[in-house]
């Protein structure tokens, strides 16, 4: 590895990184649309587990198809993007800024809702005994309040009707709205007593509650961005950055393998810290970034959010266009 890589590949490196999220929110919607077992693991009565089931949801190999867990990443990485111009010491130019992530931000989403309308008249979307809960939760009657709030994007867990992966952007909508008050506390305060303290509060307080767990995960993307410079000399330590891109996954995971306890709040600061090493590995020079960089990965970042978007209309449709008990090959 090099000292001084040149910022594209970096940010090439972070396009790919995006894929790799999508990719694992894609299959983790394929697999709770299809597997019962698997899915009654997200709702009051989880099924026991053996065998390959256990394999895949009780130890770090969920990463696979760890649905939030990658959306933790796709906070630190948005955290990341948007405050490199800053970092880079850029003027903050908001008349620019805002109307351009308006855009951005709604256009895709107001796109997909059209389509999962269209979807939604095509299939009919009616329980299947025996589908899994997480598909017949999507077998809703309409509701304007609920549809107007998807189109504004303030959308929680639970209060949707058309996709689920919305209530992620009501965060992304905040953030993007106090960017400058980001900016402004990396700038001045200490980076490793902000981020430390940023970790600090997840653990803490963000099992009890959604602001406390999720919006400091944006300011991990930012003090990344305001540090790269140092995280980049230290990653060039082989040893550390082996260390940081081996236990990323594993803390990325801790939910799903630690055992159950009064340390919920630690599962999702340990997420935070696994999500923050994968973003910082990935604009590192190194054999991660290098994959990350390939052309299948880059084909998919830079349509990861429409893929992001879309999915679910798609797989859920299909799923009950099945019959609503297909496999998951088959999906």
């Amino acid at each position: 590895m090099t000292d001084s890589p040149r910022p594209a590949a970096r940010l090439r490196a972070l396009d790919g990184l995006r894929g790799v999220a999508a990719v694992g929110v894609v299959i983790s919607h394929l697999v709770v649309a299809t597997n019962v077992a698997l899915a009654s693991q997200f709702f009051e009565a989880p099924q026991a587990l053996t065998g390959f089931a256990w394999l895949i949801a009780e130890t770090p190999l969920s990463i696979f198809w760890a649905g939030q867990e990658w959306v933790f990443v796709f906070f630190v990485l948005s955290g990341f993007v948007l405050s490199l111009a800053a970092a880079g010491g850029a003027r903050f130019d908001a008349a620019r800024y805002y109307p351009t992530r308006v855009v951005r931000l709604y256009l895709p989403v107001w796109a997909m809702l059209v389509l999962a309308a269209l979807l939604h008249e095509v299939v009919a979307h009616e329980p299947v005994a025996g589908a899994t809960p997480w598909l017949n939760l999507h077998a809703t009657g309409f509701s304007a309040t609920t549809t107007l709030h998807e189109l504004v994007l303030l959308v929680d867990p639970g209060d949707y009707y058309y996709s689920t992966v919305l209530w992620t952007q009501q965060w992304e909508v905040g953030f993007s709205i106090a960017l400058p008050l980001f900016i402004l506390c990396a700038r001045r305060f200490p980076l490793l007593l902000l981020g430390t303290a940023s970790l600090l509060v997840i653990t803490l307080g963000g099992a009890e509650l959604g602001l406390l767990r999720y919006v400091p995960m944006f300011t991990l993307g930012t003090v990344l961005a305001f540090g790269r410079e140092h995280v980049v000399r230290a990653l060039a330590d082989n040893r550390l950055y082996a260390v940081t891109l081996a236990a990323s996954p594993v803390l990325l995971t801790a939910a799903n393998w630690m055992p159950e306890g009064p340390w919920e709040g630690l599962d999702f600061g340990m997420a935070a810290l696994g999500a923050s090493g994968l973003v910082a590995t990935a604009m590192v020079p190194g054999p991660f970034g290098r994959w990350l960089q390939t052309r299948p990965l880059q084909a998919v970042g830079i349509r990861s959010y429409s893929l992001y978007l879309v999915h679910e209309p798609i797989i859920v449709t299909t799923a009950f266009a099945l019959g609503g008990r297909p496999s998951t090959l088959v999906l």
